[in-house]
């Protein structure tokens, strides 16, 4: 079951990475053809601001996926190096406990908001809210799923 769960883990970073590298390629391309078009030829279509705001929280929240996969968010341990070994173990399994409720919860509140977006329609590309909103859940959930997966290789190594 380890070596399954090292795999889903490795694909969910490795997607996550290049998703968020490909939405702020995208962004980039978009900001560049907006400021070329407003400056030299002056007229600038109204949906880049959109399609900028929207690939930029994509980006953001893949590469928050991304970042947790290769351990790199925010984490306090100095107090927990300096507590007796029996505290340590309680503190960390509080902070497993935290964080999955954390997630499980920003996951469960994304999927509702998400829902109750359907009828509104974004301005300029006049499509559902609901997909540019769509990446709080599945940026959650995929850090939910991600350090579930992380933790049970970590036990199975030890």
């Amino acid at each position: 079951m380890s070596k399954t769960c090292e795999k889903i883990s490795y694909i969910i970073k490795r997607l996550s990475l290049s998703l968020a590298g490909a939405f702020i390629i995208i962004n980039i391309g978009v900001i560049i053809m907006s400021v070329f078009l407003r400056y030299f030829l002056h007229n600038s279509p109204i949906w880049t601001e959109e399609v900028a705001m929207f690939t930029l929280i994509w980006s953001v929240m893949f590469g928050a996926v991304a970042a947790f996969s290769y351990g790199e968010h925010v984490s306090i341990t100095a107090v927990e190096k300096f507590m007796p070994k029996n505290v340590g173990k309680i503190m960390r399994c509080f902070r497993h406990i935290l964080i999955i409720g954390i997630l499980g919860v920003m996951t469960y509140l994304g999927v509702n908001y998400v829902s109750s977006m359907w009828k509104f329609r974004t301005l300029a590309l006049d499509m559902p809210k609901t997909i540019p909103l769509m990446s709080i859940p599945i940026g959650m959930g995929l850090m939910l799923l991600q350090y579930i997966l992380l933790q049970i290789v970590s036990a199975s190594k030890y």
